[in-house]
């Protein structure tokens, strides 16, 4: 989302019609990082019916609460969601207050896990920034601030950006801040129609980040996954996921959520496993989805 001065008052209309228009609607869409005109006008269509409208309705909500900047947009952006975030303060603490941290959690939902992390760890501590995708950076100015995009592979200049990105993320913990990430880089899918989503293996960059960087690990655990529609379409096609991202985020309104973070893991307790990037990531990963709460 995006923003724009777009609104004017008039006498004749409602409370809720007269609240200021602060974000242009028609940058909410997943469609622009496909370069094919079908497909834009396909996952277009598909966020349309089954889902921008809900989600619109809910921009509106938030515009009438005044449109909060800062740190103060995502709890903000919480509550006109509908989404309540449950997990405890003792966990929270297991977040270091200073230092260089790699936040590392696994990706079930899509645009809604960044949102919900930059609520959390604003509570303990601001000089993070969160690696997602651009749909999240255009917002706000100084709430996208938090973010750093993650462009998608199909994109044009993936490669140039996905560069771009590591040095970013590189540069901030030099200089002591907390990266959040989801290694796997994709959300959860189930390997069928109807089976079980599976977290994807994670990215050996994670291993090279923290190894670098000699930051201490926090693992958080998401519960839930993607409506079975999701699961479906990706089965069917990945222009057919794309298109229904944005029914995702609706399908998590109004729903709690109680991501679990783990105690935080200190260089010490993984060097000995850093040798074999790959096997520290499974590791790792293992580590992550253990802390699901039976």
């Amino acid at each position: 989302m995006s923003l724009t001065d777009t609104s004017t008052k008039t006498e004749s209309t409602t409370p809720e019609e007269d609240a200021p228009r602060v974000y242009d609607r028609r940058s909410l869409t997943y469609s622009e990082t496909f370069d094919s005109n079908a497909k834009r006008w396909f996952i277009m269509g598909m966020e349309w019916l089954t889902g921008k409208i809900k989600v619109i309705r809910r921009v509106r909500r938030f515009e009438r609460m005044g449109t909060p900047t800062g740190q103060a947009f995502w709890p903000a952006t919480m509550r006109a969601m509908g989404i309540e975030i449950q997990t405890p303060q003792d966990q929270l603490d297991h977040i270091p207050e200073t230092g260089p941290v790699v936040f590392v959690a696994n990706h079930p939902h899509g645009l809604v896990d960044g949102m919900i992390l930059a609520d959390l760890i604003g509570r303990r501590r601001n000089d993070y920034r969160i690696l997602t995708r651009a749909l999240l950076t255009g917002i706000d100015e100084s709430a996208s601030s938090y973010m750093i995009p993650v462009p998608f592979l199909h994109e044009e200049d993936a490669q140039r950006k996905m560069i771009e990105m590591r040095a970013k993320a590189m540069e901030h913990l030099a200089n002591g801040g907390l990266i959040a990430l989801f290694p796997s880089g994709v959300v959860a899918a189930s390997e069928t129609a109807f089976g079980p989503a599976i977290e994807e293996e994670w990215n050996v960059f994670t291993a090279k980040m923290i190894k670098r960087s000699g930051a201490t690990i926090v693992p958080c655990f998401f519960p839930g996954s993607n409506s079975r529609a999701y699961q479906i379409a990706n089965q069917i096609s990945s222009t057919l996921r794309q298109g229904l991202l944005i029914h995702e985020v609706a399908h998590a309104f109004d729903k709690p959520q109680k991501p679990v973070i783990g105690p935080a893991i200190s260089p010490e307790d993984y060097a000995d496993r850093l040798n074999d990037p790959r096997a520290f990531m499974a590791w790792l990963r293992d580590h992550t989805l253990s802390l699901k709460e039976d």
